[in-house]
């Protein structure tokens, strides 16, 4: 198989979680050869399926077995830039890319609208989706926000519209979308990248390879110099909105990301006018699951499943969304910076308890404890948590689980957090039933 202008007989991809998978099944239906290298022990699905397929794999850690007699290296967005194997697999001069690199050369005629920020990513890169879809273009969403770029290699359509991550920016060294979008920075990933400054770099990369026929989308508060982007650049912040109720009920975060769908609908259809688009359409874009999706009332009780907040920016922004005092579920594994901003948010607020929960709980009581938050609850489990909520809320509270931290301690993703938490939830409202 021939990508750009190497021949290919011979991957060895790391990783093998949804990525690491789908750029695996790419390579073995196009008859290339396959070795997969995992630093997890390996599920009984993800094994037999392996083996189904005759492809060779290694697991619990990655060995010298990555480099033999491999053309290209494909590395999943959880692969850290700095692993010893890939140092190895450089002194080969072997190529290793990314995921994104991999798909931007498999479909070059395709645009490429890639949406990058700590916050509301996927919000956005709906609404472009559906407008796009609105006026008569076929469009994807892909990337981050669940369906690997790669799957379109085959089949793609008019329009990707991706949402890209830190992670993945990091690691790509030949992506270069026609339409970038940078929508904010907050600390976030830091575990990760050792310092905001590197964060900061990562999300600014996404410029990086743009020539002056691309389009360049950020904030006016993004540090975004305009002598280091080739790229034409919008603000989004110029861009006006319809009037109409609807828009003026969104919250202003969402109106940004309203602003910076149009802005990047623009790059491809520059004579889109926004004054007809129909809102009704992009409503279910607003309501993504988990981002502060409303559950059944447990009594007078009010309970919001915003699992989807994996950064302490997130959680600020959930608190800001409602009204009157609140029990605050936070936990799971801190990504180690932007909790002193939110303790600060938490103790202005009316928050009447913080129930913690996980890996990062020890750390978020620190932070509390320095702005004088004295009203903590630890516990080890959601289940846990969920149970001292429902104890300490009071008539009329809302119980927020907004946990500004991954699910990587105890769950796969932040979408297997949320439908625990939906379960729990349920689970205590059939026990509050008279019948039972």
């Amino acid at each position: 198989m021939r990508i750009a202008e190497h021949e290919v007989r011979r991957v060895s991809v790391l990783g093998y979680g949804r990525t690491g998978r789908a750029v695996s099944e790419y390579f073995y239906s196009h008859d290339v050869e396959v070795f997969v290298s995992d630093s997890r022990a390996l599920g009984a699905d993800d094994t037999n399926h392996l083996s189904a397929r005759g492809i060779p794999y290694e697991q619990a850690g990655h060995t010298v077995r990555v480099l033999e007699g491999t053309d290209l290296v494909i590395i999943s967005p959880g692969i850290r830039p700095d692993l010893p194997i890939l140092q190895k697999v450089r002194e080969t001069q072997t190529q290793i890319i990314s995921e994104l690199d991999l798909a931007f050369l498999l479909i070059p005629d395709t645009p490429l609208i890639a949406i990058t920020g700590t916050n509301g990513k996927s919000t956005t890169v709906k609404l472009v989706e559906e407008i796009l879809r609105q006026v008569g273009i076929k469009a994807i969403a892909a990337g981050n926000i669940g369906l690997p770029a790669i799957t379109l290699a085959d089949n793609p359509p008019e329009v990707v519209v991706l949402e890209v991550s830190s992670f993945q920016l990091e690691q790509s060294r030949i992506f270069r979308p026609s339409v970038a979008c940078l929508l904010n920075i907050a600390p976030d990933h830091l575990d990760r990248h050792g310092s905001m400054d590197r964060y900061v770099a990562a999300k600014l990369s996404i410029f990086d390879r743009q020539t002056n026929a691309d389009l360049a989308i950020a904030s006016h508060e993004v540090p975004l110099l305009r002598g280091s982007v080739e790229a034409r650049i919008v603000c989004y912040e110029d861009v006006t909105l319809p009037k109409d109720v609807f828009v003026d009920s969104l919250s202003p975060h969402n109106r940004s990301n309203l602003r910076a769908a149009i802005a990047c609908c623009k790059g491809v259809i520059p004579t889109l006018d926004e004054s007809r688009i129909d809102l009704r359409v992009l409503k279910g874009a607003f309501h993504l699951p988990y981002r502060m999706q409303e559950e059944p009332s447990l009594g007078d009780l009010r309970v919001i499943n915003d699992s989807k907040s994996t950064n302490a920016a997130s959680a600020i922004t959930a608190l800001q969304a409602i009204d009157g005092p609140c029990v605050l579920i936070l936990g799971g594994r801190h990504k180690g910076a932007g909790y002193e901003q939110l303790a600060s948010i938490i103790v202005q607020r009316d928050v009447r308890r913080v129930i913690l929960f996980g890996e990062g709980a020890t750390l978020l009581r620190l932070s509390l404890r320095d702005v004088g938050y004295a009203r903590v609850t630890l516990c080890s489990t959601l289940d846990h948590a969920l149970k001292c909520a429902l104890k300490e809320a009071r008539e009329g509270d809302t119980i927020l689980f907004s946990p500004a931290c991954s699910s990587y301690d105890q769950y796969s993703n932040y979408v297997e957090r949320g439908e625990h938490f939906s379960h729990l939830v349920r689970s205590a409202l059939e026990q509050q039933s008279p019948n039972r």
